[in-house]
């Protein structure tokens, strides 16, 4: 997984649309104010959140983690209101002490996390009382038709698992969150095709991360195959996603 977003840190501006529209409205949900410590940006990639962070909170001192290097270098390049730590790390085991953080962000990276309830008790931990904890990732339904047309080509698992709603309630009851609230969004994109669909999903480091993945490349028998199981092709085809929005109090 950091190997991918490492190779993928030169396009993912690019090709981030989704993720830009997500994280908008994801921090339309920022507190007036926060409690004291840093601004943290998990899963920051080339900074795009924790940007409009220093915009919205200026002088307040910010931090970046991802686990990708590239992306953090990629993210040292924008113009920052003030220095900016970054941090190569994993959100299972956050290299950050406990109750450093007012205010946790997180768009979209979660579901990379083997174990989410590790990587929710780490926010618990590094959240004073009354910190807040703001969160995207994408749920059960997500490229639903991409998994379906796979099921029809061969027997590997091409598509990662997304987590139920359900399961994020249980994360941040274990980590010692008081409140929270979630909402749920359901979203159709258009792709010319199914080859458009899997070029931006590599484009944005996104591949398929389970172990009974398909070791070997994919010829071109299996791509067409996949082209003919997949729903509506006569004009384009649409794909499913299903973003959580979560904000939850200490």
């Amino acid at each position: 997984m950091r190997r991918s977003f490492d190779r993928a840190a030169k396009s993912y501006d690019r090709l981030a649309g989704l993720q830009r529209q997500i994280g908008e409205r994801l921090l339309g949900n920022l507190p007036q104010t926060v409690a004291p410590g840093w601004l943290l940006d998990i899963g920051a990639g080339t900074g795009w959140c924790a940007h409009q962070l220093s915009r919205r909170y200026p002088g307040r001192p910010l931090m970046l983690v991802d686990i990708a290097e590239g992306m953090l270098q990629r993210a040292r390049r924008r113009q920052w209101g003030r220095a900016a730590g970054f941090v190569v790390g994993d959100a299972e085991t956050l290299p950050l002490a406990d109750d450093c953080c007012g205010l946790i962000v997180s768009n979209l990276a979660l579901q990379w996390c083997l174990k989410p309830e590790q990587a929710f008790a780490e926010m618990g931990r590094i959240l004073p009382p009354g910190g807040v904890l703001l969160f995207s990732t994408f749920a059960a339904g997500t490229l639903e038709e991409l998994r379906q047309a796979w099921r029809q080509v061969d027997d590997y698992s091409h598509v990662n698992p997304f987590v139920e709603p359900e399961r994020l309630i249980q994360c941040l009851s274990r980590a010692g969150f008081s409140h929270w609230r979630l909402e749920r969004e359901s979203i159709s994109l258009p792709y010319a095709s199914v080859r458009a669909l899997l070029h931006e999903i590599k484009g944005i480091g996104a591949h398929n991360v389970t172990l009974d993945r398909p070791r070997h490349l994919l010829g071109k028998g299996a791509l067409e195959s996949l082209e003919n199981a997949y729903p509506g092709r006569s004009d384009g085809i649409r794909a499913s996603f299903v973003p959580v929005y979560g904000v939850a109090v200490k």
